[in-house]
């Protein structure tokens, strides 16, 4: 019985580094392969794959973007993620997505793979991924409104009470447009940024900002 028993304990310590083994991380970016990606991706209710080749340029220039969208993701609560798959080592799991071309992203939830329809650059990946996962506008504080825009090349921000035409106008447009990131504050955010109770705001990374919208709400 003492050797059946010291048999099992030599069994269970050899495969325990197995069994605790997390997935490997690139600059943030989870690393799948033919042998954990069904393991891994059972793990994630969304998850944007990049299927990729070392040798392809197009999947060069979007490293950087993909491991800078990475980090702003893993500080969202709850946090968000995104993995690679190099093509090239694991055929068996690029076959199976039918992958062509490099690189191919795909957008899984629960799973199931669909389009990935996001840009290829930090901003227009972290703000694809929250509109699929989360409210398509954030609310933040007075004191986060300079912060948070700062992070994205394009914000709009709704400055006011959560109800109204302009507001409803406001979601509305967030929930389809890709191209900003959405967010509303309280009203009495407004002057200290030079806008309007009840108006919309443009925050731009790369030039003047804010610039003020002083249409109708139809015209959002």
């Amino acid at each position: 019985m003492r050797k059946i028993l010291y048999g099992l304990a030599s069994l269970v310590s050899m495969f325990a580094p197995f069994a605790l083994a997390e997935v490997a991380m690139d600059e943030g970016v989870l690393v799948l392969t033919d042998a954990n990606f069904d393991e891994e991706l059972a793990k994630h209710e969304y998850l944007l794959v990049e299927f990729y080749a070392p040798w392809c340029g197009h999947c060069k220039k979007l490293t950087p973007e993909y491991a800078a969208a990475a980090s702003v993701l893993a500080e969202k609560n709850p946090p968000r993620y995104v993995a690679k798959v190099d093509a090239t080592e694991n055929k068996d799991v690029a076959a199976r997505f039918e992958v062509k071309g490099f690189p191919t992203l795909y957008w899984f939830v629960n799973g199931q793979k669909q389009e990935y329809s996001g840009g290829r650059t930090k901003d227009t990946i972290v703000s694809w991924i929250m509109k699929k996962t989360g409210p398509v506008s954030q609310e933040i504080s007075c004191g986060s409104v300079a912060s948070m825009t700062a992070e994205n090349k394009l914000s709009l921000v709704y400055f006011g009470s959560f109800e109204g035409e302009m507001y409803d106008s406001f979601i509305n447009v967030a929930g389809g447009d890709e191209k900003f990131t959405f967010m509303h504050t309280s009203g009495d955010c407004a002057s200290a940024h030079g806008a309007q109770i009840g108006s919309v705001s443009v925050f731009r990374s790369f030039d003047e900002s804010p610039v003020h919208y002083g249409g109708s709400a139809d015209g959002l």
